[in-house]
């Protein structure tokens, strides 16, 4: 499962790196950098609409299907099983014709009660594959964009970890990740081959508690005893 993970991103790299025009850029509904954002938490999306415009906008990290008459779902819904989200109603019209991709500078799982950190060997951004939502409670209301994060079983390497991580989009499958035109469940298991070969060139350390926000939460743990006088 994913349910922390780090933003420490300039947006309007971003937004350059996935083809996302300056205006398409929602300033003002992204979220600020942080390390540590967790589910309910605004985080960004890049997602690409009928007309082939990208756009890089918030979204409240846990989906809302529009069906839902409100916001207090029987379950968690910010991540969603690649192997049941095409199948599952929450999540199937999503998967259908509104897949995202959220950008992360890195992302923690636990073993046991412990944190590890997963990143790219250069820190580059990753891209965890998303599904998102247009929710409102009633016509009166605005429209809210909420997202969930896919997650795959873990490859060998990771699983002494957690047996669970979050699907990695490889750039080259971007353009057929994004376009709505293509139904998510055609491409999904060629998505997560393609995904476990982008994970397996990730490095990872354990960390202290996540406590707080700031690069200091990312860093290695130190296993080494204290000097004592004594």
């Amino acid at each position: 499962m994913c349910r922390v993970f780090s933003m420490d991103l300039d947006w309007d790299a971003i937004g350059h790196d996935f083809g996302v025009d300056d205006d398409q850029i929602s300033h003002e509904t992204l979220p600020m950098r942080t390390f540590a954002v967790k589910p309910k938490q605004t985080i960004a999306l890049v997602a690409q609409g009928k007309n082939g415009v990208r756009h890089l906008r918030g979204a409240n990290w846990s989906l809302i299907p529009r069906s839902s008459p409100n916001e207090a779902l029987p379950f968690q819904t910010y991540n969603a099983r690649v192997e049941s989200a095409q199948y599952r109603p929450f999540y199937c019209d999503s998967m259908h014709c509104m897949r995202a991709i959220i950008p992360a500078s890195g992302y923690f799982e636990y073993k046991s009660h412990r944190p590890h950190y997963f990143h790219a060997p250069d820190d580059s951004p990753l891209s965890l594959a998303g599904l998102y939502s247009w929710w409102r409670p009633n016509p009166a209301t605005p429209w809210k964009l909420t997202a969930t994060v896919i997650t795959c079983a873990a490859t060998e390497e990771f699983w002494e970890i957690h047996k669970r991580m979050p699907l990695l989009i490889p750039r080259d499958k971007t353009d057929l990740w994004l376009d709505p035109a293509t139904d998510g469940a055609s491409i999904i298991r060629g998505m997560r081959d393609a995904g476990y070969a982008v994970s397996e060139k990730l490095i990872y350390h354990e960390v202290s508690k996540i406590e707080g926000d700031g690069p200091q939460i990312i860093q290695p743990l130190s296993h080494e005893t204290p000097l004592s006088l004594f």
